[in-house]
């Protein structure tokens, strides 16, 4: 996520795949009330910063990721220290780890229950000051 240079905490938004935050219709599905849908879609988020993709990688990283490509303006943050695993991460959110054979290696932070969109951009909003970069 980008970084906001004067915390150093994720940048919060919903413009792009790079801030704390969902963008209605891509990375969430919203209902015509304006609520999310609970189809497991979310944040996108991955165990390690290195089971993200080459180009989510900040280059600076590339001595410890060969092939990281992703802007230097962005870093890799975690949140929590538990297991990767389904459960509740935060007031109003839960981690869904993708179905795919274990270990899963993406997942999403989703609304536990149908809410409006930005009560749930609101709920994501309120763990800023609790993700920690996370690149070594």
């Amino acid at each position: 996520m980008r970084q906001d240079p004067s915390d150093g905490l994720p940048v919060v938004g919903s413009a792009s795949s790079t801030e704390l935050g969902v963008r209605p219709g891509f990375d969430i599905t919203v209902d015509r009330a304006g609520n999310v849908v609970l189809d497991a879609t979310g944040m996108s988020v991955a165990p390690r910063w290195r089971d993200l993709p080459p180009g989510r990688i900040p280059k600076r990283l590339r001595h410890l990721f060969p092939g990281a490509s992703g802007s230097n303006n962005t870093a890799c943050y975690a949140l929590g220290t538990g297991p990767f695993q389904r459960g509740s991460v935060a007031n109003g959110l839960e981690l869904i780890p993708d179905l795919e054979p274990p270990p899963a290696s993406h997942g999403v932070i989703a609304p536990v229950a149908v809410v409006p969109v930005d009560r749930y951009q609101s709920d994501l909003q309120n763990t800023r000051a609790a993700w920690q970069i996370d690149e070594s």
